[in-house]
C-alpha cells in the first residue's frame, strides 16, 4: 500500500509540470502576434478578421463572412484571463446580430500550447479546437470538430491587410 502512494505522488509530481509547461509564460502579451487585420477570398465568401492588441489583460477580435455583399454570420470574441489561464470566448451572430447562444452561454475554449507565433485554444474533452499560426503576413486558422467519431477540420488562409 505504502509502495503505491509513493508511486502515485511520484506521478503526480511528474506529470502536473509537464501540464503546466505547455502552457507556461501564456500571457495576453505573448498572443500579440494575433493582432491586426487579416482577410481571404474563399468560395464561401469574403472572410474579414480583427485583432486587437493586448490591453488590460484582454484582446477582442471579430469575424465576418461576406457573400454577395451580404453578411452571412458573425463571431465575436474576448481572450481574457480567469484564474491565471488564458481563455478565448466567442459567439456567433446571422446577419441582424441574431445570437445562436444563449444569452450567458458560449464557446470557452482554454490555452493548450502557446508558441512565439503559435496558439492552440481547445476544450478540455477535444472536441473543438482553434490554433493559430502566424507565418510572417499570413495566419493560418485551424478549427478541428470532434463528433460522433469523426473529425473535421477547416483550414483558413488569412493575410495581412493595411
Amino acid at each position: 500500500m505504502k509502495r503505491f502512494l509513493v508511486l502515485t505522488l511520484m506521478i503526480a509530481l511528474n506529470v502536473v509540470p509537464l501540464r503546466s509547461a505547455q502552457t507556461a509564460g501564456v500571457s495576453i502579451q505573448s498572443l500579440a502576434f494575433l493582432s491586426g487585420r487579416w482577410t481571404e477570398d474563399s468560395s464561401d465568401g469574403n472572410e474579414e478578421e480583427y485583432w486587437s492588441e493586448p490591453m488590460g489583460s484582454s484582446m477582442v477580435g471579430t469575424f465576418r463572412v461576406v457573400k454577395d455583399d451580404k453578411a452571412v454570420f458573425y463571431e465575436f470574441w474576448a481572450i481574457e484571463v480567469e484564474d491565471g489561464q488564458v481563455v478565448f470566448k466567442m459567439k456567433h451572430f446571422d446577419q441582424g446580430l441574431i445570437g445562436w447562444e444563449e444569452k450567458a452561454n458560449m464557446v470557452r475554449l482554454t490555452t493548450s500550447i502557446a508558441g512565439p507565433q503559435d496558439v492552440l485554444f481547445s476544450k478540455p474533452d477535444g472536441s473543438l479546437a482553434l490554433r493559430y499560426q502566424r507565418k510572417g503576413d499570413e495566419l493560418v486558422s485551424t478549427l478541428r470538430r470532434v463528433k460522433d467519431g469523426k473529425t473535421t477540420e477547416d483550414v483558413f488562409h488569412l493575410h495581412r491587410s493595411r
